[in-house]
Order: C-alpha cells, then sequence, then structure tokens
C-alpha cells in the first residue's frame, strides 16, 4: 500500500512539474503569451505577370531591452534573442492578400536574472513563390507605422524563371536607378499594417 501511494506521489509531482514548465521558455524558443490582446492586421498586394504558388506572412520578434541580457565575454557584445513566426495569408481577390499577427504574441520573462526581457514585433514580411523562385519582401514594423504602405520592385524577368530559384529575387525601390528609368520592366508589391481595434 505504501509503495502505490509513494508511486502515486511521485507520478504527481512529475506531472506538476511538467505542467509548470510548459508555461516557461527559453530565448530561443519562447513561450506563447496566453492572452495576446494587441493585434495587427498585414494586407499585402502584389501585380506579378502571373500567379502565386504560395504567399505567406513571416513575422521578426526580438528583445527590444537589452538591459535583461548578459554579456558575452567571448563576443564582447550582448546576443539579442530573435524569433520569426510565419502567418498565414488569406487571398481577398487576385492581387491582395490579408493576415493577422499579434505584436504581443510571446510571454516577456526573466531569462537571465537580470530582469524581465521584453518581446516586440521589429520587422513584418511577405514571402511569395513562383514556380520555385522565391520574392521576399519586408519592412521594418516602426517604418510600416509611421510611414504606412511600403513599396517594393522586382524585375519581371524573374518571375518564371527558374535559374534564380538559387538565389530568389531581390527587392529594389522606387530610387534605384534601374527602376525609375526602366519602370515597365519591373512590378510592384506592396505591404501594410494596421492596427485592429478590439
Amino acid at each position: 500500500m505504501k509503495t502505490r501511494i509513494a508511486l502515486a506521489a511521485f507520478t504527481l509531482s512529475i506531472t506538476l512539474t511538467a505542467g509548470c514548465s510548459m508555461t516557461h521558455g527559453s530565448p530561443k524558443d519562447p513561450a506563447k503569451n496566453p492572452h495576446p490582446v494587441k493585434r495587427y492586421e498585414v494586407i499585402a498586394t502584389s501585380q506579378a505577370p502571373g500567379p502565386w504558388d504560395s504567399i505567406a506572412g513571416y513575422i521578426g520578434y526580438d528583445v527590444v531591452n537589452k538591459k535583461c541580457l548578459p554579456m558575452d565575454s567571448f563576443l564582447g557584445q550582448q546576443d539579442v534573442p530573435n524569433i520569426g513566426i510565419d502567418i498565414e495569408m488569406a487571398r481577398v481577390d487576385e492581387h491582395t492578400w490579408k493576415g493577422y499577427f499579434y505584436r504581443d504574441a510571446l510571454q516577456d520573462e526573466d531569462y537571465y536574472k537580470l530582469g524581465v526581457c521584453h518581446w516586440d514585433v521589429t520587422s513584418v514580411g511577405i514571402t511569395a513563390v513562383a514556380t520555385g523562385v522565391r520574392f521576399n519582401w519586408s519592412h521594418t514594423l516602426n517604418t510600416l507605422l509611421r510611414d504606412g504602405l511600403q513599396t517594393s520592385y522586382f524585375k519581371k524577368s524573374l518571375y518564371g524563371d527558374r535559374a534564380a530559384a538559387r538565389y530568389g529575387a531581390q527587392p529594389l525601390t522606387a530610387e534605384d536607378p534601374e527602376v525609375s528609368q526602366h519602370p515597365e520592366a519591373y512590378f510592384p508589391v506592396t505591404v501594410v499594417v494596421k492596427d485592429v481595434i478590439p
């Protein structure tokens, strides 16, 4: 009988320990915030020469208060934790996609006993693929919130060019000479982020 009681107590102890460990994360694998509230909408558009095989959003998170991080004695600097989370982009029409993310999706924690580390979104990107070629366009969240809609350009000839699959297509801006001099050879893509009011 005593053996059964001891075994039951041991099992309960293991269960409780496992349950507690699941609520904590690490800098490389942060825990999810169980009650996120800061919801944002991502809207992407594309005037590509043809359809995309796939399109997805990518949200970059960083620890934004370096005081909570230890100094790496070998490198002589702090190693700032960061993580990326993919989000689904739902098709609205032939040229438009929408997705959502939570700015407070990750749980703030004291990883190093130097104070609570705060996670925040630092970048928002879109990845579209056609015949194996990746077209990535991204901007910092601060830029998107401050300046609104951002436009990038890709060379039309890269769409469907399997030779470009290894390195992907390079995004350009309207200020790039090749775009301003030969606008007809490029197609625009955009991304904008909007705060979703609860």
